[in-house]
């Protein structure tokens, strides 16, 4: 019977061996483009090693046990390389169990993460058809309503034509947020910057002197379609919270129809002093996400940030 110590060195070198050819299947093949040459080194050169670190164990237990020397070289090398390619096989088929229940951990895994886009999708529309829900739950008939900005008009007209003109402009607004999108859902992007410019005029009219605003619009817009109301609520964001009756510090609200089909929608503004109402937090602005990662999925950035008393807002968008 092997002394205990010679088992242990035989064992512990078949161990080493087994899974240094493990790790190299590993380094050869765990990465985009294998390298076969590159491994092949590394296996010969694991391989003498483990062929002198066996030679050493063999003659050191010769030399113990009778101190003749006496070695078959041949015989040594035989069973060396044998049993280094069963264990090399061995290894290669640990390896590749490994390697199989790894990958089918990555497709249960991104099987997973699907059906979670899946769930998050379904939950994304059930709050847009609540929203829509909701809102043809409270729609004023519009007939009634158009009747009545109508009567107003009728009324005031004699007495102030500003005022008369807000009606109309008022009556633009509603008729463009009550009418039937496409069947994309959308709307064209002319009419949403006409929405925009008419929310500019009707604020112009409130104050008894002009406003502190630039409008510049560039590009052209006839051709391309967004879903309504975005760019009308990102605006009327900035007559909300800013204020625009200094002079010195204008606001700016900037829409650009650039290559590609990219949108840029562009606001800077004084936020409101102290004394005025309190900025809170934006509803509007919550909603024009929702629906943006609805209808815009990874194809829209929404900035939003405040530098000392200035709020700035960028929207980048590819319809």
């Amino acid at each position: 019977m092997e002394p205990l110590q010679v088992i242990i060195n035989y064992y512990s070198v078949n161990i080493l061996f087994f899974y240094g050819h493990v790790s190299l299947m590993k380094f050869i093949f765990d990465r985009p483009f294998p390298k076969y040459f590159m491994g092949i080194l590394i296996y010969v050169a694991l391989l003498i090693v483990y062929l002198s670190a066996k030679y050493y164990t063999s003659i050191s237990q010769i030399m113990k046990t009778d101190g003749s020397g006496v070695f078959d070289f041949k015989e040594f090398l035989s069973s060396a390389l044998f049993r280094a390619g069963y264990f090399t096989l061995l290894a290669t088929f640990y390896w590749a169990a490994n390697h199989i229940s790894h990958f089918r951990k990555q497709a249960a895994n991104a099987e997973r993460l699907k059906l979670i886009a899946l769930k998050d999708k379904a939950e994304l529309e059930t709050r847009l058809a609540e929203s829509k829900n909701a809102y043809l739950e409270q729609q004023i008939n519009p007939h009634l309503l158009f009747n009545t900005l109508n009567f107003i008009y009728n009324s005031v007209y004699q007495q102030s034509r500003e005022a008369a003109k807000c009606v109309v402009l008022l009556s633009d607004i509603m008729r463009f947020s009550l009418e039937e999108t496409g069947e994309d859902g959308k709307v064209s992007l002319s009419s949403e910057i006409e929405q925009v410019q008419r929310l500019v005029q009707i604020n112009q009219y409130r104050y008894d002197k002009p406003l502190a605003l630039e409008v510049k619009l560039e590009g052209d817009s006839t051709n391309y379609r967004i879903i309504p109301l975005i760019l009308f609520t990102l605006t009327e964001n900035v007559f909300k919270h800013g204020q625009l009756l200094n002079p010195a510090f204008p606001a700016a609200i900037h829409v650009i129809m650039g290559k590609e089909r990219r949108l840029n929608f562009y606001t800077i503004n004084l936020i409101k002093s102290k004394n005025e109402p309190a900025r809170r937090r934006s509803v509007g602005l919550d909603n024009v996400r929702i629906r943006l990662d609805y209808a815009y999925p990874g194809k829209y950035e929404l900035l939003v940030s405040q530098t000392g008393d200035f709020y700035e807002l960028t929207l980048n968008l590819q319809l």
